[in-house]
């Protein structure tokens, strides 16, 4: 009996009120209400804006390739480091690291500035 109490109010449907907030239509002005005319959605605006930015994009890359765009010119090499009796220890990342390293007196130099 006392669960028939409790559970008797969950059985009970909850209705919602209706509202009835339906509005009269928008009425736009201006510019918007041409853009409206051929575009009467918000889905139908954000397709337009979205395929604007996109044409841009082409009319764009279609203008520089016709104007042959800017030529990128080399970039002058790095002078390549000397490997002489220089005091300098190049990096191991370097790629002249291989061959400073086959001299005895460099692999000396290496294992000294380890050791400090």
């Amino acid at each position: 009996m006392f669960a028939s109490r409790i559970a008797r109010p969950a059985l009970r449907t909850m209705r919602a009120s209706r509202r009835n907030m339906g509005g009269q239509a928008v009425e736009y002005e201006g510019f918007e209400k041409t853009v409206r005319g051929v575009l009467p959605k918000d889905e139908h605006i954000v397709a337009g804006i979205l395929g604007m930015y996109v044409g841009l994009y082409f009319v764009g890359k279609g203008v520089s390739a016709m104007t042959g765009g800017k030529k990128k010119e080399e970039a002058p090499a790095a002078a390549a480091p000397t490997l002489g009796g220089g005091s300098k220890i190049p990096s191991v990342e370097d790629a002249n690291f291989g061959t400073w390293i086959e001299s005895e007196a460099n692999l000396g130099k290496l294992i000294a500035s380890i050791e400090k």
